[in-house]
């Protein structure tokens, strides 16, 4: 599996070199060349014009900050400049971890250049065979969707732009427990050496999902059972919460949703570290913004390694 990218500037470039080496038997380095951060991407036109006659357009319209109806939970976006052969990013995040069941949408935010999300390697027999979004047009925020139901490592590149690769691993592992069932896109243990992020849905099973009645979730994270390095509300409308761990360097935040209010939220932590033992506490805090007549908790367990 590919290293994860982080959003901050040391991260960003250390991850990029791991994420070369960790690819080498299946992907030439000269196929992403990150040694800069997505902040000091340009917005060029290549004039690049694209044969579309061989391929049907299957990508929609919308935008990752307003779209009300997308189906999916997490958000990659096919960046400003990712046209250019010296982007350092063509889809951010570049690797992900997902559980199985999970859908993804990408975004096309290159303004002026169209773009694809092919399964498979660029060339190869059975490209496209998974999936394919056909051209997303060149206008603003033309995204396609996806689900991963199996698990798998699944590869894929722009057929426009084939020296542009990313890479989903979707991961069956599941915590199922009396009140909440957790799955993982790593599973227990969350290998630092090789993923940088990892996706995981919190999922109530005593409390009806709906989709219309807000849920609010209290995220409590305890490193090695006792120290709380970390705690937040999350509210979602009648669903599951998708929560994003990422790997942090100086601090840690949160942020999300993916979309208008619904689709991942993200933690980015400084207090993940290698070789350490985490507790995900999940407790669901108010229903309808009225607070919970008796606790509705559980605890997962998460080990780091590297």
């Amino acid at each position: 599996m590919p290293c994860r990218v982080l959003l901050s500037i040391l991260v960003l470039y250390k991850q990029a070199n791991q994420f070369i080496a960790s690819k080498s038997s299946m992907i030439n380095k000269k196929l992403i060349a990150a040694t800069a951060i997505l902040t000091s991407l340009i917005i060029v036109s290549t004039g690049f014009i694209p044969n579309t006659t061989t391929t049907s357009v299957q990508a929609q319209i919308g935008s990752m900050s307003t779209l009300q109806n997308v189906e999916a939970s997490i958000a990659v976006s096919i960046v400003p400049g990712a046209a250019q052969r010296n982007s350092p990013f063509h889809y951010f995040p570049p690797a992900i971890n997902i559980p199985t069941g999970t859908t993804v949408a990408w975004f096309n935010n290159d303004p002026g250049q169209p773009h694809t999300v092919t399964s498979g390697s660029p060339g190869q027999p059975g490209s496209g065979a998974v999936f394919n979004s056909g051209i997303m047009p060149a206008t603003a925020n033309s995204f396609f969707q996806y689900t991963f139901n199996d698990d798998g490592e699944f590869l894929y590149h722009c057929e426009i732009h084939p020296w542009r690769l990313g890479v989903v691993s979707a991961s069956d592992a599941i915590d199922r427990q009396q009140n909440f069932e957790l799955s993982s896109g790593t599973g227990p243990i969350w290998n630092f050496s090789k993923d940088f992020r990892n996706l995981v849905n919190i999922e109530p099973l005593t409390v009806p999902l709906d989709r219309a009645t807000p849920i609010t979730y209290n995220i409590t994270i305890l490193q090695d059972g006792a120290n709380k390095v970390f705690s937040e509300l999350f509210t979602t409308p009648g669903e599951i919460l998708p929560l994003e761990l990422i790997r942090g360097e100086n601090e840690t935040r949160s942020y999300g949703p993916d979309f208008s209010s619904t689709g991942a939220y993200h933690i980015e932590g400084a207090f993940l570290k290698p070789d350490t033992d985490y507790t995900i506490v999940a407790d669901i805090a108010a229903i309808n913004s009225v607070p919970s007549e008796s606790p509705i908790t559980e605890e997962f367990g998460l080990r780091t390694v590297e």
